[in-house]
């Protein structure tokens, strides 16, 4: 078990499989879309990427877990950063279209990356060419 600040990461134990506590996956996605939104600003790409799979990890630990859901995501829609609420809409979109669609479209009459992403999910997912995994 991974050590965090002193204390053992809590885990639950379910079907026979270590499942990590709710709380510290959504932190872990709050950090890791915050430090991609700053490794893109400073052009770095390989610790963008890096963000990019520890997010695709915490979306695949969250619909693995029948406990959890990517549903828990949704507070974040309303999150002070915009690239967290980028990375909340792109994931949500195929469960919470409405709620996604409004956040993608208010960071879409913006400036930057962030906007430009906006507009490219929007686009795809009326286009109907967003794919994601069962």
């Amino acid at each position: 078990m991974k050590m965090v600040g002193g204390f053992l990461n809590r885990l639950n134990n379910l079907g026979g499989r270590i499942m990590r506590v709710l709380e510290k996956i959504l932190e872990e996605f709050i950090g890791a879309c915050l430090k991609q939104e700053d490794s893109i600003k400073r052009g770095d790409s390989k610790t963008g990427n890096k963000q990019y799979r520890i997010i695709q990890g915490i979306r695949r630990d969250l619909k693995e877990n029948p406990n959890y859901g990517l549903e828990k995501l949704s507070p974040f829609l309303e999150h002070p950063s915009a690239n967290v609420r980028l990375t909340t809409a792109f994931t949500l979109i195929p469960i919470l279209p409405e709620q996604a669609k409004e956040v993608l479209q208010e960071l879409a009459a913006g400036r930057g990356t962030i906007a430009f992403n906006a507009e490219m999910t929007l686009s795809e997912w009326e286009k109907g060419n967003l794919k994601f995994e069962d």
